[in-house]
C-alpha cells in the first residue's frame, strides 16, 4: 500500500496516458467531478509514462488501448510486472476490432475497463464509470492500518479439517480483477481434477466470447458457453457466456446435471451474476459441490454461497491482500458462508483439498 494512502481522505492519485490531446482533457475534466481522486500528470505514450510512474506519486493509471505507434498492453504488462501497486485501468473505444485485444488486457491484470461513452450524456456517463472504478481502488488503498478491519475472516471460518467427498461440481464466481485469477484457477484444478467447473465472471457481453476463447487456449479441454440442455460432464468447463440470461444447472428427468439458461432479471445489475448460478448449484447439488468467490466488487454471490453453505456444501473465498476489490468475497464472509480465505494463488489448493481423493 502507498504510504499516502494511509488515512481515509487521501485522494487517488492518477497519471492519464492518452495520445489524444483531446481526450486527455476529456478525462482530466471527468475526474475533477469526483471526490479524493488527483490527476497528477498527463502522459502520451508509454515511454513517457514508465518515467513519469518510476518517479512515484502514482496510485492508478489509465490507459489508452490503443496509443500511436504502439499498444496500451505493452504499458499495462510494464506496470503489473514493474510496479505492483500502482492500478492499471484500460480506457478504450469498445469497438468490435479491440474487444480481443481488451479481453487479453483483462487477463493481464487491468483493474478496470472503462468503455469511452459517445453522445449528449458522455461526460457524466464518463465520470460515473470513472467513479464506479476508483470507488473500488479507494476501498482497497484505504484498509485500516492501526484498527482492526471491518470484516474479522477469523470468526467466520470453520475450525474443523475439509469435508472431503465427492464432489460433483465447483461454481466459480467472479468480477473486478478476475480474469487473471480465474485462469489461474482453472488451469491448477483441471490439472488436479476431473470435476466439471461452471463460471460466472461478469464481463461486457462483447468481451465474453473472446474471453472464453482465451480460457480454451491457456486451460485447455472443453471451455464453452453451453447450449441449452447440455449435459454436465467430467473435465467440462461452462461458462456463462451470454449477457442475455443467467447460467444455471439443473437435474434432468435421468438425474443427470444439465445446463439451463434463465432469462430472469439482472442480479446486482448484472446478467450473467453469480447469484442464481450458485442457487441452482446449491439445490442440483447439494452438499457435493464447492464454491469459489473470487476479487470482485459488489455483493453478487454472497446470498448464492448462503444457500450452498446451508446446503452442505464448502465455499472458499478469495482473501483482501490479493484482491483487486474486496467486495464480493468479503460479503460472502459477513454472510457466514466461508470456510476458508486464501490468497488468489491458493485457491485451488484449497478447492481440491475438499475434493476426494485428493
Amino acid at each position: 500500500m502507498n504510504a499516502a494512502l494511509h488515512t481515509a481522505q487521501a485522494p487517488l492519485r492518477v497519471l492519464v496516458v492518452d495520445d489524444d490531446p483531446v481526450y486527455r482533457l476529456v478525462l482530466r475534466k471527468a475526474m475533477r467531478k469526483l471526490d479524493r481522486v488527483e490527476v497528477v500528470d498527463t502522459a502520451t505514450n508509454g515511454a513517457d509514462a514508465q518515467r513519469r510512474i518510476s518517479k512515484g506519486g502514482v496510485d492508478a493509471v489509465t490507459i489508452d488501448v490503443v496509443l500511436q505507434g504502439e499498444s496500451g498492453l505493452d504499458l499495462l504488462a510494464w506496470v503489473r510486472r514493474e510496479q505492483p501497486e500502482v492500478h492499471p485501468i484500460l480506457v478504450t473505444g469498445g469497438s468490435s476490432s479491440t474487444a480481443r485485444t481488451e479481453v487479453d488486457a483483462l487477463v493481464l491484470g487491468a483493474a478496470a475497463l472503462i468503455l469511452k461513452p459517445s453522445g449528449p450524456g458522455a461526460a457524466q456517463e464518463l465520470a460515473d464509470q470513472l467513479q464506479q472504478t476508483f470507488a473500488g481502488l479507494q476501498a482497497r488503498a484505504e484498509r485500516p492500518v492501526l484498527t482492526r478491519p471491518a470484516v474479522s475472516t477469523k470468526a467466520f471460518l470453520r475450525k474443523l479439517p475439509p469435508r472431503r467427498g465427492q464432489r460433483e461440481l465447483i461454481a466459480v464466481g467472479a468480477s473486478t480483477g478476475g480474469p487473471p485469477v480465474v485462469l489461474k484457477l482453472l488451469q491448477e484444478l483441471r490439472a488436479g481434477t476431473q470435476t466439471p467447473i461452471v463460471l460466472a465472471q461478469h464481463m461486457l457481453e462483447q468481451h465474453l466470447g473472446y474471453m472464453i476463447d482465451h480460457l480454451r487456449r491457456k486451460v485447455g479441454g472443453a471451455v464453452v458457453s453451453p447450449e441449452e440442455g447440455q449435459a454436465v460432464e467430467p473435465g467440462g468447463i461452462y461458462v456463462a457466456g451470454r449477457g442475455d440470461a443467467h447460467l444455471t444447472v439443473a437435474r434432468s428427468a435421468s438425474g443427470e446435471l444439465v445446463c439451463r439458461w434463465s432469462a430472469t432479471p439482472p442480479e446486482h445489475n448484472c446478467r450473467p451474476a453469480v447469484d442464481p448460478l450458485f442457487r441452482s448449484v446449491a439445490a442440483a447439488c447439494g452438499g457435493a459441490c464447492v464454491g469459489v468467490v473470487a476479487t470482485g466488487m459488489g455483493c453478487d454471490g454472497a446470498i448464492g454461497a448462503k444457500h450452498l453453505k446451508d446446503a452442505g456444501a464448502s465455499v472458499v473465498v478469495q482473501d483482501e491482500e490479493s484482491s483487486v476489490v474486496w467486495g464480493m468475497p468479503k460479503a460472502v464472509v459477513a454472510a457466514g458462508a466461508a470456510d476458508a480465505v486464501v490468497p488468489g494463488d491458493r485457491l485451488a489448493k484449497s478447492v481440491l483439498s475438499w475434493i476426494e481423493g485428493y
